[in-house]
C-alpha cells in the first residue's frame, strides 16, 4: 500500500514536473525577441532622371501648319450718282464765258461747222444757240459780228434756258427784230440807238432798256 502510494507521488511529481518544463520553455520563448537571418533593408534614392533629348524634325521636313486662306475684300458699294440735271452752266461765269473776238471777221464770215445759222429778220441779222460745247465754240467764234448779246438762265441755279421768244422795239415803239432763241445765247446786229429788249417764256415775261453803241452791249435775263 505504501508502495503504491509512493508510486503515485512519483507520478504525480513526474507530471507536474513534465508541464512546468514545456510551460517555462513556452515563458522564456515568448519573452525573448525574435531574431531575423539578415539585417532590416535600407531606404536608398533612384538614380535622377535624364533630361529628354531635343526634339528633332523628322526626314521629311517640319510639321506644316494649316493656315486658312483669307477671304477677298468685299468689293465696295457703288455710290449713288445723283439724278440728271438739266442742261447745266459751265464753270466760267456768263460774263467771261464769251468775249468778242478783238479780230473783225467780217459780216459774212462763219466758223468751221454748221451747227449755228446766222439769220435775218428786215435786215437785222441774228444767231442763238449754245447748247453744247460745240455750239458754244461757234457762238464765240461769231460774237465779233454783233453788237448785243442776250442770256437766259435761272437764278441760283444757273441752268440756262432756251426757246425764249424776243421781241426788240426802238424808241419809237415799232419791233425790229422779233424771233425764238434756239440756246441760253441770243446776238443780234442793231443800228446804235436806244431799244426795248422784251424776252418772254410761257409763264414770265421780261423787259430791259439798252443803248447800242460802238461796244457790244451785254444783258443778263433770270428766272426764278
Amino acid at each position: 500500500m505504501a508502495t503504491m502510494r509512493t508510486m503515485g507521488l512519483i507520478a504525480v511529481a513526474l507530471a507536474l514536473s513534465g508541464g512546468w518544463l514545456p510551460l517555462a520553455a513556452a515563458q522564456q520563448t515568448y519573452g525573448t525577441p525574435p531574431t531575423y537571418g539578415s539585417s532590416p533593408s535600407r531606404y536608398e534614392e533612384s538614380p535622377p532622371l535624364e533630361p529628354a533629348p531635343p526634339y528633332e524634325p523628322t526626314p521629311e521636313g517640319p510639321i506644316q501648319f494649316y493656315s486658312r486662306p483669307a477671304r477677298p475684300a468685299r468689293p465696295p458699294a457703288p455710290s449713288a450718282s445723283p439724278p440728271p440735271r438739266p442742261y447745266a452752266a459751265p464753270t466760267v461765269s456768263a460774263e467771261e464765258s464769251y468775249t468778242p473776238d478783238a479780230e473783225d471777221t467780217g459780216p459774212d464770215w462763219l466758223p468751221p461747222g454748221d451747227l449755228i445759222q446766222v439769220q435775218d429778220y428786215r435786215g437785222i441779222r441774228y444767231a442763238s444757240g449754245g447748247v453744247g460745247e460745240s455750239e458754244r465754240a461757234e457762238l464765240n467764234a461769231l460774237s465779233g459780228q454783233f453788237n448785243l448779246r442776250l442770256l437766259f438762265a435761272m437764278q441760283g441755279s444757273g441752268d440756262y434756258l432756251a426757246d425764249i421768244k424776243v421781241i426788240i422795239v426802238d424808241k419809237r415803239g415799232e419791233t425790229v427784230l422779233s424771233a425764238a432763241s434756239n440756246g441760253p445765247w441770243f446776238y443780234a446786229e442793231l443800228p446804235p440807238g436806244t431799244y426795248t429788249v422784251e424776252v418772254s417764256t410761257p409763264d414770265q415775261t421780261q423787259r430791259q432798256p439798252v443803248t447800242i453803241g460802238a461796244r457790244q452791249s451785254q444783258l443778263n435775263f433770270y428766272w426764278r
